[in-house]
């Protein structure tokens, strides 16, 4: 039998993944075989055709590890770990009080856009100004709202 020991690593936000199938697919994974987890924020939501599907909470750093035991083998699943930074590929005006930015990250990746007049406020006490939109594979845009005044606006992207 083959069990795939590779360490996974996952965002912060809460989420769910799997493991890659232990082969052959058929192998009993049922107690007292089952995969365990050492720790609560983890955890493991069940076993279809070889398949182990787990579960986490969101982390708010700094990053955290897990062990799966799965039939002797230990599989590390570390969280929180900072992802690859967004790459701006095009900002334009698209009308007066109004910036449309685009920028190339991993597929599938989910981000926030944070806004603030005040570039030296920490970014906890930014403003959420919206999601980005993954417009095609691995790119994403952000179309600000309009504005009123002239204050200039500066913008943070960030991963959930």
């Amino acid at each position: 039998m083959f069990v795939d020991p590779a360490p996974k690593l996952e965002g912060l936000a809460a989420g769910s993944d799997v493991l890659p199938a232990v082969l052959p697919t058929t192998e009993n994974l049922l107690p007292p075989f089952a995969p365990t987890s050492e720790q609560s924020w983890l955890t493991i939501t069940g076993v279809t055709n070889g398949v182990v599907s787990l579960a986490f909470t969101a982390d708010i750093g700094p990053a955290r590890t897990a062990n799966i035991t799965l039939l002797g083998q230990t599989i590390p699943i570390t969280q929180g770990v900072v992802g690859t930074p967004p790459i701006l590929a095009a900002a334009q005006m698209t009308s007066p009080g109004v910036l449309q930015f685009v920028f190339t990250n991993n597929p599938s990746a989910a981000f926030t856009v944070l806004s603030s007049t005040n570039l030296s406020l920490p970014l906890i006490q930014w403003t959420i100004a919206g999601a980005a939109t993954e417009t095609s594979s691995g790119v994403f845009q952000f179309t600000s709202s309009p504005t009123t005044n002239d204050a200039p606006c500066f913008y943070c992207v960030r991963s959930p």
